[in-house]
């Protein structure tokens, strides 16, 4: 995978404030991994408590399939919008996905898709770059792009990538040597 080098300069807030953007970044649905879609609808029963009253019917869930080769398997499919947002969008807002994965003692990303995970981030055609495209939501207003935002997405970098990417990351340029500080 190539990394852009803005992926090395670009700020973020600290970390995500969902009492401030009320999960604005989760409004439109994502595209996830086949793989991804098998694992959520075989744990369905498991997420129903969690999801949005409309959005209880799984065959809602998921839309169009296309191909993709930035997914794991090269087969993305959509998460559909329900009312107003993704059909994972928990009431409270944040994700349904998560909330329930964690209220049962499991990792907070087991079933979340990656391109939830990794946002900012994003892969396109083979290449790690900032999702600049959404700067309607909080995080990505200038006024709050205050940290690296490597810093800011760390513990989600070592959780996807493999230890050679991650290490590429976070030793800031992308080639695995180590950032430079300054004096």
């Amino acid at each position: 995978m190539k990394i852009d080098p803005h992926v090395f300069h670009a700020k973020f807030p600290h970390q995500c404030a969902l009492e401030r953007c009320k999960s604005r970044c989760c409004r439109h649905g994502v595209w996830a991994d086949i793989e991804e879609r098998a694992a959520i609808l075989r744990h369905a029963d498991l997420f129903l408590p969690y999801v949005r009253l409309e959005a209880r019917n799984p065959s809602l869930w998921f839309g169009e399939t296309a191909e993709d080769p930035d997914c794991p398997s090269g087969t993305a499919v959509e998460t559909n919008v329900v009312g107003d947002a993704c059909v994972f969008f928990h009431p409270a807002h944040g994700c349904s996905l998560q909330k329930a994965a964690i209220d049962r003692g499991r990792h907070e990303w087991e079933f979340k898709p990656r391109f939830c995970i990794m946002f900012p981030l994003v892969v396109s055609e083979g290449v790690l770059t900032v999702d600049e495209d959404m700067d309607e939501v909080w995080c990505l207003e200038d006024e709050n792009r205050t940290h690296p935002i490597l810093d800011a997405v760390e513990k989600e970098v070592d959780h996807l990538f493999p230890e050679e990417i991650a290490c590429r990351l976070r030793h800031g340029n992308g080639n695995g040597a180590k950032k430079t500080s300054a004096a």
